[in-house]
């Protein structure tokens, strides 16, 4: 038999039979959809970053768009998130070299053992400096990204 159970007990089903209890109330407009869409047109209204994202989209792009948006989010997420972790235990393990010394054979003690998740605060807290004052590298470009994502959205709603 090819039914799915809803099992009352399981958490990812309830979650699932909310998400489309939200889907029909607005697709029937029980809900209104009014301050998402203000929310959309003002950042839609950001010009910045690239003029790539600055371009206008018709209604068949921007369902393309919004659709390889959804698609390909979960995936940016894991790769940003796994290079930092990466970039994290790469430049702590290279402090950790760096201020760590082992005892030598003539009798001289090395330096004090800290615990390894100083090293790992320390960094992060670097990379997270590093990431705001570059800001201004990066921010147009992510905004100008953001406008055209809320602008394919809006068009696609439309």
């Amino acid at each position: 038999m090819a039914v799915w159970p809803f099992r009352a007990m399981s958490r990812s089903h309830w979650v699932l039979l909310a998400l489309v209890v939200l889907f029909l109330c607005l697709y029937l407009g029980l809900i209104s959809w009014g301050r998402v869409q203000d929310s959309l047109e003002s950042v839609a209204a950001y010009k910045s970053g690239s003029p790539v994202f600055q371009a206008n989209v018709d209604r068949a792009d921007s369902i393309f768009i919004v659709f390889m948006f959804l698609m390909l989010t979960p995936l940016v997420v894991v790769a940003l998130g796994t290079t930092i972790a990466l970039a994290g235990a790469v430049l702590t393990g290279f402090l950790e070299s760096l201020v760590r010394r082992p005892a030598t054979p003539e009798g001289m003690s090395g330096t004090p053992a800290l615990p390894d998740w100083m090293f790992t605060v320390i960094v992060y807290v670097a990379l997270a400096l590093a990431a705001f004052f570059s800001r201004g590298l990066w921010l147009p470009e992510f905004q100008g990204f953001l406008s055209l994502i809320a602008r394919a959205i809006l068009a696609a709603y439309h």
